[in-house]
């Protein structure tokens, strides 16, 4: 199983050691940067899963830097951590930067950590299901394709309500019955 990479930003180093120490762990690669232009690196380079991000950073807001996570990366999970919380910052977090979770300075280290896990297990699911649509895509243009080139087989057949494909399987087996009478009858 690959490790998850979290990227902590933040501008201050005491809290960027407290933040890695609490979310250490064997399943978890933990990645920190100082500041915004630091931590757009440290992604560029590390492709994290998740991102925390301190609101007040030296060279630009939190906030800010997480709508460029979320423009550039956007499977990334984030989280904006803060030491002033206002409800006009965790709105525009959420909307602007579609946050996973607020958190307010100083956090509850069991709190975090689930915050962390949960975040993480989305964003598993998130591209697990990712995957799945794309397969179920693929399989939908493979029986589209099926139906054109074997028009009787799909006769009383197409997508249902679920979007499953329905096979006349009778069609079908008088389709194969006259192939093999065509091209391999013993005549």
């Amino acid at each position: 199983m690959r490790k998850h990479v979290v990227l902590i930003v933040d501008d201050e180093e005491h809290i960027l050691a407290a933040l890695s120490r609490v979310l250490r762990a064997e399943d978890r690669e933990i990645v920190l940067a100082a500041n915004v232009l630091d931590g757009l690196e440290k992604m560029k380079s590390t492709g994290a899963d998740l991102v925390i991000s301190d609101n007040k950073l030296p060279d630009g807001s939190g906030i800010d830097f997480l709508v460029k996570i979320r423009q550039l990366y956007p499977d990334t999970i984030r989280i904006l951590i803060t030491g002033y919380p206002d409800l006009e910052s965790a709105i525009s977090a959420i909307n602007k930067g579609q946050v996973y979770r607020f958190i307010p300075k100083p956090w509850e280290n069991d709190e975090l950590k689930l915050t962390v896990k949960q975040a993480l297990d989305y964003g598993a699911i998130l591209r697990d299901n990712r995957v799945l649509l794309n397969i179920a895509k693929h399989q939908a243009d493979l029986l589209r394709g099926l139906g054109k080139k074997y028009p009787a087989a799909a006769e009383d057949g197409g997508f249902d309500t679920m979007g499953r494909y329905i096979i006349n399987e009778k069609k079908v087996s008088e389709t194969v019955e006259e192939f093999l009478k065509q091209y391999y009858s013993k005549d």
